[in-house]
């Protein structure tokens, strides 16, 4: 699996550029947030709020690893710094699928995008699209 990933990994990078990142504290890797275009990540059609816009940078994970450094805002500060990464690179938006009812959830909680200035795209489940325009943060 881990030759597939990175596989994967070289294939993005090469028609996107950089689609991933890792947050460390101390020199240990805390989190880490995967992201690219849609057509990147053929499974997106699986979700029923679904699909993405072809506009907009799919977010697929943002997840704090460590129980101890949730809810401390690093998954805000990797927010913030994949945002402002995008908008220099002249993206127009970001769309993730949320989950409504748990935390435990690869791209995070439906509470926690809310609270960064995403709105419902779709919702006809407990994964709604959420959708940030970047012109938005200017």
């Amino acid at each position: 699996m881990e030759k597939v990933k990175l596989n994967w990994l070289g294939c993005v990078e090469k028609a996107f550029g950089s689609c991933a990142k890792i947050a460390f504290v101390d020199g240990a890797p805390i989190g880490f947030v995967q992201y690219a275009l849609p057509k990147h990540f053929p499974r997106v059609g699986d979700y029923t709020s679904g699909p993405p816009n072809e506009d907009a940078v799919f977010l697929a994970c943002l997840y704090i690893i460590s129980e101890k450094h949730r809810g401390k805002a690093y998954g805000t500060a990797m927010l913030k710094n994949l945002l402002k990464e995008l908008d220099e690179r002249g993206f127009r938006a970001v769309e993730t699928f949320a989950r409504v009812d748990s935390a435990n959830n690869p791209s995070g909680p439906l509470a926690f995008y809310l609270k960064n200035g995403f709105k419902v795209v779709r919702q006809k489940d407990n994964f709604p699209l959420v959708r940030l325009n970047l012109k938005s943060l200017k």
